[in-house]
């Protein structure tokens, strides 16, 4: 009980670091802990190799991601800042209470364990509040990536697939890969 509260609080911390924040380094290191909370779920349900193979995936699509914003990480300080973070945290705050309020609903369609159809529905919403409320290409792909963590952990605790989970691991350096073309292809500038 104890430690299902602390993957819950630390959840929503590094998701809100994600969220709220507007450095790519901190965005890169809170992606990297929802890769490790996806693992700490997935191997309370899954072999260490299964469950492993998905931390690993996800840290080098984090690796390949920041190669590509090294020039990037200087962020100009933005006016509208605080006003953009105040919503993206009161949006946020909503789909969470909502997430809340209805996740043993939810529990009675999916017979998986609580904590990780909660977990998996708090981290599908934020990515997904990540990749639509932001313009940048590095925060959609940040957000993209987020939201199939979340997913992953809810379809992990549903079945247990090596060939489902070599797929996934694929598509997520897939991504991570197609993040880095787009930038370089775009010239994108953090402005």
């Amino acid at each position: 009980m104890v430690f299902n509260n602390i993957l819950i609080l630390v959840t929503y911390a590094s998701l809100i670091l994600m969220i709220v924040g507007n450095d790519r380094r901190i965005k890169l290191a809170s992606l990297s802990i929802v890769y490790l909370l996806t693992f700490i779920i997935i191997i309370q349900v899954w072999p260490v190799a299964l469950a492993s193979v998905k931390l690993i995936s996800g840290w080098m699509g984090v690796i390949l991601i920041g190669a590509s914003q090294i020039s990037h990480f200087e962020d100009k300080a933005d006016p509208s800042l605080a006003s953009k973070a105040i919503f993206q945290l009161l949006i946020t705050a909503l789909v969470w209470i909502v997430i809340t309020a209805e996740a043993a609903a939810f529990n009675e369609w999916i017979p998986i364990p609580y904590t990780n159809l909660y977990l998996g529905l708090v981290i599908i919403a934020g990515g997904l509040i990540n990749a639509s409320v932001n313009q940048l290409l590095f925060d959609v792909i940040i957000g993209v990536l987020t939201l199939l963590a979340g997913f992953d952990i809810i379809y992990s605790s549903l079945e247990g697939s090596a060939l489902v989970t070599g797929i996934f691991a694929i598509m997520i350096i897939f991504i991570s890969l197609l993040s880095n073309y787009f930038s370089a292809s775009q010239g994108e500038i953090a402005e």
